[in-house]
This record gives C-alpha cells, sequence and structure tokens, in this order.
C-alpha cells in the first residue's frame, strides 16, 4: 500500500534531500565516510607540562558545572577536607543544626588504603568525621548506612584535562556507591594522574603492559564529567537527579 503524498510531506522531504547534498538519496550509502584506521579519532586537544594540564582540567570542570581548587601542598588536602565536610554535612536533608560542627560526620569513602593520602582516616576522625566504608550493598543495613552520608569520598584513576572528565573504577575496596549515591561528590586528584586526552591515558597504559590487567581487575568502570545533569523535553536542566548534585576536585601535586 502507498502512502499517498501531500505537499508537506513533499516540503519536509525535499528539505532533508538538499541537506545531504545528494538529490534523490536520503542518506549516504553504506561505507561512505568510514574512518581510516590509521586515522585518530580524538576530537578534542590539550598539551602542556603538568601544571598547565592541571589548570586545563579546572578549568573544563568548572565550565560542565563542577567545581575544583589546585593545591600545592599533600598537608593542605586534610584541612580542606575537614572544611568542606563540615560545611556540607549539614546540606540536603533538613537545615544544618546549631554546633553541628562538633558533632561526628559521616562519609561514603573508599578504603582508606585506596585512598591517596597516607593516613587520612585518622586525620579525619580527629576532626570528628568518620569514613564509612561498606564491602557490599547485599543487605538492607548495609544499604540504609550507605545512603546515610551526604558526601562521598573518592580518588581517581585518571583525569583528563581536555574534557574536565574523571575516570574511576571500582572493585576492591573501591565501592562504587562513594561517587554516585550521595549528594556531593569530593575527589582527590593527584597532578601525576592528569592526562592531556582520553586516549593518552589509555596509550599510556597499553605501552605499560597494563590495560589488560585494569579493565579485568575492575568490577565497573565509570566517566565522571560534572555533576548528574537531567534534561525535561523543554530542555530545562537539572543538577542531582541521577547522581550527585556537587562535584568537587582537590588537584594536589605532591601524593601519589
Amino acid at each position: 500500500m502507498t502512502t499517498p503524498s501531500t505537499p508537506g510531506r513533499e516540503a519536509i522531504l525535499d528539505r532533508l534531500r538538499r541537506s545531504q547534498g545528494e538529490p534523490g538519496q536520503l542518506f549516504r550509502a553504506a561505507g561512505d565516510g568510514v574512518a581510516k584506521p590509521d586515522v585518530p579519532m580524538t576530537v578534542v586537544h590539550a598539551e602542556g607540562d603538568r601544571p598547565s594540564l592541571a589548570q586545563l582540567f579546572a578549568a573544563r570542570l568548572e565550565a560542565v558545572s563542577g567545581s575544583c581548587e589546585l593545591l600545592e601542598r599533600g598537608d593542605q588536602v586534610v584541612g580542606r577536607l575537614v572544611e568542606l565536610i563540615r560545611q556540607w554535612s549539614g546540606n540536603g536533608k533538613g537545615p544544618a543544626t546549631a554546633g553541628r560542627e562538633s558533632q561526628r560526620a559521616e562519609v561514603l569513602a573508599w578504603s582508606p588504603n585506596q585512598l591517596p593520602i597516607p593516613g587520612l582516616a585518622g586525620h579525619l576522625e580527629e576532626s570528628g568525621i568518620m569514613l564509612v566504608t561498606p564491602e557490599d550493598l547485599h543487605t538492607e543495613r548495609d544499604r540504609a548506612r550507605a545512603a546515610a552520608p551526604l558526601i562521598g569520598l573518592t580518588g581517581v584513576d585518571a583525569a583528563i584535562a581536555s574534557t574536565g572528565s574523571v575516570v574511576v573504577a571500582s572493585g576492591v575496596g573501591r565501592n562504587r556507591a562513594a561517587s554516585l549515591l550521595p549528594l556531593h561528590h569530593l575527589m582527590i586528584v593527584p597532578t601525576r594522574r592528569i592526562y592531556p586526552t582520553f586516549e593518552a591515558w589509555l596509550r599510556m597504559l597499553r605501552e605499560g603492559g597494563r590495560l589488560e590487567t585494569f579493565l579485568r581487575e575492575s568490577a565497573q568502570i565509570v566517566f565522571i564529567t560534572g555533576p548528574s545533569k537531567s534534561a525535561d523535553i523543554e530542555l530545562n536542566l537539572t543538577l542531582g537527579v541521577h547522581g550527585p548534585r556537587v562535584v568537587h576536585a582537590l588537584v594536589v601535586d605532591d601524593i601519589r
């Protein structure tokens, strides 16, 4: 059965044909424009020394509604973490109470030995901050405990300067919920883990013979570019619907 044509339908089809630049053919023939194997597929670019890449990463992260601080020394990280955790621990589930800073705060986090600052858990505990590090979320009790903290704390496997993205792999001691469940996601980013592009990071793993091991040992690999974003049909953007509403990176130069 042939559908009768209408002037409106013909006008739409004619516009599509003109946009393709090939009269009478709506779509390119199969095989047209296929990239050659030796042609890089990179669509973004970055270069420079470590400080330059750190500055670019911060700028690109802020451009996608994230935030970033560049710290010169590793010993600055603990103090800044304490300030941010105290500031955010009263957000999201009602107004902060008076004297909140003196109360014990909980942070959903990777295991201490997976975070890039030795002794971090002890330093935070001295300030009344406890890291919640569930091995899994199989029981209702574990899930309830993981859902309570408003702040998640992780390291990163890589940070991509050209896009402001980070690579976060979950596995033993690296619960995926820490970067996905809380309202705020705090990331500690050593500058040595900042790469110009995603391709540069993959090349480093491949040339070092570590790519296969990384993929095999990672339960899940997440690429995070700023806070969680959702938009309705009218393009009204909302942050934090399906993940953290705040993504904040502490970039520091002298930690492993």
